[in-house]
């Protein structure tokens, strides 16, 4: 009896994001995104799913601790920026050994165990199919899109120029270089003082 090989977990990675590009989802397979010296190479980029970056990690629940391990990489990418939403994916350990053409029927019957990481919360452990996979994708999204993360950033982004700006025009210093920069002569009266 022919003993199979086990498929590499790059293998089904870029099968995922092969269906997950049928079924409407941009996605591209085991990209590097570099970021300062360092590349790092998420497992599936979903990119810019309606202006929204969307990394998909998948590991092959073939050890202990690999929910532990999945998190803890889920979580870096959305500490180092990579992504809005991640979303980790278990692949159960059996489709290491489907044949290369049997790959697509086994992933539209296999049940995943999934989560979702955002920058406002985390989701719980769940059982899904592919088609639900999609969907929690979707519905991350607009729970991301509800806790308006966009407009705490604006906010956040706008208090911290106006704390700027009052520092700026209290230092004594402020006005001198101001004028050095925008090549202003001193003494030189404004239109509103004539």
């Amino acid at each position: 009896m022919k003993r199979l090989s086990a498929l590499r977990e790059e293998v089904l990675n870029v099968k995922l994001a092969e269906l997950l590009s049928r079924s409407g989802i941009l996605s591209v397979p085991e990209s590097i995104i570099r970021t300062g010296n360092k590349r790092r190479l998420p497992d599936v980029l979903i990119a810019n799913y309606w202006g929204v970056r969307v990394i998909l990690e998948g590991r092959t629940n073939d050890r202990a601790n690999i929910k532990a391990t999945l998190e803890s990489d889920c979580l870096k990418r959305i500490e180092e920026g990579l992504a809005s939403l991640v979303i980790g994916v278990l692949y159960p350990v059996e489709l290491k050994t489907t044949p290369w053409e049997a790959l697509e029927q086994a992933f539209l019957s296999t049940i995943f165990s999934i989560k979702v990481f955002s920058e406002v919360e985390q989701g719980d452990w769940a059982d899904s199919n592919l088609e639900g996979l999609s969907a929690l994708l979707r519905r991350a999204y607009e729970s991301l899109v509800r806790e308006d993360v966009v407009n705490a950033a604006v906010e956040e982004l706008q208090e911290s120029i106006e704390i700027a700006t009052r520092d700026l025009a209290m230092s004594p210093g402020t006005a001198e270089r101001l004028r050095e920069i925008l090549i202003i002569p001193k003494g030189e009266e404004s239109e509103q003082d004539v």
